[in-house]
């Protein structure tokens, strides 16, 4: 099957043609975010991570189906007075 992968701030990959926000990723029938996240070699803890899955959100256990649109942003820590 074959998921697209929306990649936000420091996932985005440098690449000499500029950054790479969206993949096309093929994987096995019954993956899950986790399986994507390996793919892609994203090694972040998921509680350092927001995840959606068309346009949901989403934990590392959600298991994906063809087509799917997958955001991976890293979380945002507000902090301040």
């Amino acid at each position: 099957m074959k998921v697209i992968a929306h990649l936000h701030t420091v996932l985005q990959r440098q690449t000499p043609e500029g950054l790479i926000r969206r993949l096309e990723v093929e994987l096995p029938g019954g993956s899950r975010v986790a399986d994507l996240m390996a793919a892609l070699e994203i090694t972040m803890p998921e509680d350092a991570l927001l995840l959606a899955v068309n346009g949901r959100v989403a934990a590392t256990d959600t298991v994906l189906q063809d087509g799917d649109q997958v955001n991976l942003m890293p979380a945002i820590a507000g902090g301040g007075k």
